[in-house]
């Protein structure tokens, strides 16, 4: 056997794939991509909880890769082992979920990480690729399987931490939104409302408001003072007006909707603090919002987020018309490779 991949997708959907939400045309299944060492998946609850929401279930999946340090051709023998193995390991993970939140699937595919992922999210491009990570001194590294993810082509990126687990059993019960003023951070909004109805949970929707900037040079007189506070003020009235429009716009949903304004600062830091101060257990956010840059997976802000928060994420795909797009939207990366034997 050649050290070549060939992919192999999940079972495809061919009936209407209708959500429970009527502002979400297709549902979603959750693609969950499980890593080599992946044992503890007591926080994939929350992937389970996102599948019903969307009308869809749970597919776990891993990629068997070839030896990193080996050139030549693979032993077919070692390689059936070695996919059987990890294809029992699956369906253990799998057994060992709670049935009762919905039906769970396996799958195998066969790569680097790098092209099976993004192939097999172009494959299925309205449904949502999850991981699960844990944290390594604070931070959390991007593995193989992490970093496939990042670079998929799904409709949406759940990131579930370790540190999860106790809220996976719990359920969702509050549930922060960002909503930074553009119409692509507002992108989020259908799939937060879904959860929330799904889950009875609490939506809470947060405006950071922007830090007026005065240049440095010279001194902060009185009159540059009173200049500073009537945009800060100005900002804070704006959020709030604007929160309560969309309050007011999600209303015959009959959801529990507050909202929080947080004045000017780094957004994403304060972010993570009102995550931790409002005692939120679920936080979705669109992946770019006022930036725009189409050529990078995850805005400066998510990233961030996902850096730090210890609760899952849900960032859904900003998908801008022509007219709205950044002035630097169109530039984009070079494409990844496709696998041997997978080209159309």
């Amino acid at each position: 056997m050649a050290a070549e991949s060939k992919i192999k997708t999940p079972r495809m959907v061919t009936a209407p794939r209708r959500s429970g939400h009527p502002d979400i045309d297709d549902r979603s299944d959750v693609l969950v991509f499980v890593g080599r060492d992946q044992k503890d998946v007591s926080a994939l609850g929350h992937a389970q909880n996102v599948a019903r929401a969307f009308g869809g279930h749970l597919v776990l999946l891993r990629v068997v890769t070839p030896p990193a340090d080996d050139t030549g051709p693979i032993d077919p023998v070692d390689w059936d082992i070695k996919k059987r193995t990890a294809l029992k390991c699956l369906e253990r993970l799998a057994q060992s979920l709670d049935k009762k939140n919905g039906k769970v699937e396996v799958c195998l595919l066969e790569g680097q990480c790098v092209d099976q992922i993004p192939a097999c999210t172009e494959a299925r491009k309205g449904d949502i690729a999850a991981v699960l990570r844990s944290r390594d001194d604070g931070r959390w590294p991007i593995s193989d399987t992490i970093g496939g993810v990042l670079n998929s082509h799904s409709a949406a990126i759940l990131m579930i931490p370790d540190s999860a687990r106790k809220s996976a059993q719990q359920g969702v019960r509050r549930i922060l939104v960002p909503i930074d003023g553009s119409t692509c951070s507002e992108s989020a909004l259908p799939r937060a409302v879904a959860l929330a109805k799904s889950e009875n949970a609490e939506l809470m929707l947060c405006h950071v408001t922007p830090e007026p900037g005065l240049t440095k040079f010279g001194v902060m007189d009185s009159k540059a003072m009173e200049l500073h506070s009537q945009v800060t003020k100005r900002n804070t009235n704006a959020g709030r007006a604007h929160l309560n429009r969309i309050t007011n716009s999600l209303a015959h949903y009959n959801l529990k909707i507050s909202s929080r304004i947080v004045p000017g600062g780094d957004a994403r830091r304060a972010l993570i603090q009102t995550a931790k101060q409002e005692g939120a257990d679920f936080l979705v956010m669109a992946t770019h919002g006022q930036s725009g840059h189409g050529d990078v997976p995850v805005g400066d802000v998510a990233s961030f987020v996902l850096d730090r928060a210890d609760i899952p994420v849900l960032m859904v795909r900003c998908r801008m018309k022509d007219a709205d797009r950044h002035a630097t939207g169109a530039v984009t990366s070079v494409g990844i490779r496709q696998p041997t034997g997978t080209e159309a």
